[in-house]
């Protein structure tokens, strides 16, 4: 499926436009879709929105996406254009969806909540939008995601699978796999989602027969006893590291039972509306057990395994503490970390340990301590809170014009630069072009050996782009292991999304964009 956004700010002749433009999207079982625009409407059926509503609530995050009603066999994720022509987020469902889905699992209500958790997956895990359709590996992943919400909506492992092995394809295509390699990563992140939950019964497949309301708060894991005061009461409990990709319902996971639980509440308030807001996310895992990992290792698999972020854009972080084991460390996903480059979270991290956890780990738990373990965070929040995340420019070609049109239009007028809207560096968009180089020269006009050589050690590669400009990106070096497609490779054709550093010209000095994702073409 391919991965979209969407606003509902749009008119109807709006979204007819933007859809019919962007018509790249597979359905929920691999067939293309191909439909009338005119078709298209503002709306989407009511039992639709209440199911998306029901579905995110056991995720805890905000939608980042809109539902429409369009000319899809059952439920798409596309691209839509807003009024400013930026591509946004959206779910489109045929209007005769819920009735259709559940007639082809006789009648079963968790046959097409299977389907809305699987697109719901691609947009919160923000998987890269490519022309032609999804990769077998995001769509494994957004079918993970699927049988994980369903366990914890309380279907049995047998209707979370219902779905796909009755419209599924029974030989792979090059945009999804089989239909009983899709059973079986639902059926990973049923089980993974049954284990989290204490439950007994995950070896059986068990289930309620029906969905079932999202818990007030989750449930304490077995065998643990609440401190008074603290957030033990309503802590999850972590996947192990390297399991199962999926989304979670807290921004602040306390394992200890030490942080107080009112400022542990008020701090995942304020992620959570960081999230709804901004789009980005930002986790903190204060852990007894490193399960043998270094906190640094820890901290990119928890990264990578709760999918913290949007992938497209490497908005998301993760902070682990594990004061028991006196070790902490960030992970940044590479368009969070430019907001954080000039902290030092580990060193404050650390300090803390140092300084409060001898306050933390008695009967009263950390108290006032607590606050000043969120403080480490604040310099870096209010960086990105203060970002622009949204993808403005599809073309460098397209960012070059406008930025001369506004050059031309300020000679005319003679008006004074304006910094918030003249300033052409530090745009997010999205560029297409070959890899030429892994190993471009340094100098004037191509790579910078500050940025190579400093202590963020990013890797350059260069890229001609479609539209026929030299491109340098700069690549953090954790960047390809959050990547699908792994490290990046010559003369391979790539979509690339990042913040411009340096625009240049088709001549004589390459642009060059910190590099935030890329997805082969």
């Amino acid at each position: 499926m391919s991965t979209a956004t969407g606003q509902s700010g749009l008119s109807g002749g709006q979204k007819i436009e933007a859809i019919a433009s962007t018509l790249q999207a597979c359905s929920y079982d691999g067939r293309p879709v191909t439909a009338d625009p005119a078709s298209i409407s503002d709306g989407a059926p009511q039992e639709c929105q209440v199911a998306v509503k029901r579905i995110m609530d056991y995720t805890g995050l905000p939608a980042n996406f809109v539902v429409v009603s369009g000319p899809v066999p059952n439920a798409a994720a596309v691209i839509m254009l807003d009024q400013n022509r930026i591509p946004r987020r959206v779910i489109a469902f045929n209007p005769d969806f819920m009735k259709t889905a559940m007639k082809l699992v006789g009648g079963d209500p968790w046959g097409p909540t299977s389907i809305l958790a699987h697109e719901i997956a691609h947009h919160l895990s923000g998987h890269t939008i490519v022309a032609g359709g999804s990769r077998p590996d995001i769509e494994l992943e957004a079918d993970k995601f699927s049988g994980f919400i369903l366990a914890k909506m309380g279907a049995p492992a047998s209707a979370a699978t219902e779905m796909i092995l009755a419209v599924g394809t029974a030989h792979g295509t090059p945009t999804h796999p089989d239909k009983n390699t899709r059973a079986t990563a639902i059926r990973e992140g049923w089980t993974q989602a049954c284990t989290q939950q204490g439950r007994r019964d995950c070896g059986s497949g068990a289930g309620a027969a029906a969905p079932v309301s999202p818990p007030v708060t989750p449930t304490v894991a077995s065998g643990s006893e609440p401190v008074p005061g603290t957030l033990a009461a309503v802590r999850p409990t972590l996947p192990a590291p390297g399991s199962t990709p999926f989304k979670y319902g807290r921004f602040v996971v306390d394992e200890t039972g030490k942080l107080d639980a009112a400022k542990a509440r008020a701090m995942d308030q304020r992620l959570y509306s960081l999230a709804k807001d901004v789009g980005v996310e930002f986790t903190i895992l204060v852990v007894d057990d490193l399960h043998g990992l270094s906190a640094d290792d820890y901290a990119w698999a928890m990264m990578r395994q709760l999918r913290v972020g949007k992938l497209d854009v490497g908005n998301g972080a993760v902070a682990v503490v594990a004061p028991r084991q006196h070790q902490a460390a960030v992970a940044f996903g590479p368009g969070f970390a430019k907001e954080a480059e000039f902290s030092d979270p580990k060193k404050m991290l650390l300090e803390w340990i140092d300084q409060g956890w001898r306050y933390c780990d008695d009967a009263d738990g950390c108290g006032g301590w607590t606050d000043n373990l969120f403080n480490v965070f604040n310099f870096t929040l209010n960086n990105v809170q203060n970002t622009k995340w949204t993808i403005t420019y599809q073309t460098l070609g397209q960012l070059s014009d406008h930025f001369e049109q506004v050059a031309a239009e300020r000679a005319r007028t003679n008006r004074p630069w304006n910094d918030a809207v003249d300033q052409p560096l530090g745009n997010l968009l999205r560029i297409s072009g070959k890899i030429t180089s892994l190993d471009p020269p340094q100098g004037i006009g191509q790579v910078t050996p500050a940025i190579v050589n400093g202590p963020l050690h990013y890797k350059a590669v260069s890229m001609t782009t479609d539209d026929g400009y030299p491109v340098i990106l700069y690549i953090a070096p954790h960047t390809a292991g959050l990547m699908p497609s792994g490290a990046i490779k010559l003369n391979q054709p790539y979509t690339v999304v990042g913040r411009l550093q340096r625009r240049g010209d088709k001549s004589k000095q390459a642009s060059a964009l910190w590099t935030f994702s890329y997805d082969p073409l």
